[in-house]
């Protein structure tokens, strides 16, 4: 766990967790980072399992997650489906993934995917990443691309090294109107941070009609 300078009640949380789970420990951010997801990225040198499953606040994990990635050592990226509610509030909804089953494609198969009509639902949000494609990913920086930056990059991974698609249910996002990627993706900054995506997917090689293909679904208008 990470804790970024947190004011709320999550650090006594965060500590009470590692007292009683060994396998849990506790980064403590002294002051608040420019960046979280680049702050976090010096961390991932200290873990040690095949992938990581990216947790924040906002989210909760779903039952049988962990067991499903284990079942797909070899994947880049395993994609579950993920359910969404409000604060407070029952699921409303979801996201699912575009097959029935457990689907698993090569980078070229993926790529096909990804350029075509399917509808998204690549995303960090429940999908586990494996160890040396998280070290590609920051070797590529790419929290430059802000509230972008796990959707994006994720697909990414999926186009370069293959993943899995599973329809199993990954996580619950929690959907605030307020929260960092909704304000930041509809703020100021949003053309800024168009740029930095089509940087990054020039940096990491993505094949252009991908790239295209991925900006277009995830309302990437620079």
């Amino acid at each position: 766990m990470i804790d970024d300078a947190s004011t709320d009640n999550s650090v006594a949380v965060a500590d009470a967790a590692a007292m009683a789970y060994d396998c849990v420990w506790v980064q403590h951010n002294v002051t608040k980072s420019d960046c979280w997801e680049q702050a976090a990225a010096k961390q991932f040198a200290y873990l040690s399992g095949s992938h990581i499953i990216g947790l924040s606040a906002d989210d909760e994990l779903h039952p049988g997650v962990v067991q499903s990635v284990m079942r797909h050592p070899q994947a880049a990226v395993v994609f579950h489906a993920y359910m969404v509610r409000k604060p407070g509030q029952d699921v409303h909804g979801g996201v699912p993934v575009p097959f029935r089953g457990i689907v698993s494609m090569t980078a070229g198969e993926a790529q096909r995917h990804l350029a075509s009509d399917a509808l998204p639902c690549e995303t960090g949000i429940g999908s586990a990443i494996r160890h040396d494609w998280l070290a590609w990913l920051c070797k590529h920086e790419y929290w430059r691309m802000g509230p972008w930056a796990d959707a994006v990059g994720y697909a990414s991974v999926a186009a370069m090294g293959g993943c899995v698609y599973t329809h199993e249910i990954g996580a619950i996002f929690t959907e605030d109107d307020a929260g960092y990627g909704a304000s930041v993706r509809n703020g100021a900054d949003a053309a800024r941070y168009w740029v930095e995506v089509w940087a990054f997917l020039k940096r990491a090689e993505v094949p252009a009609d991908v790239a295209a293909a991925i900006c277009r679904k995830r309302g990437v208008d620079a």
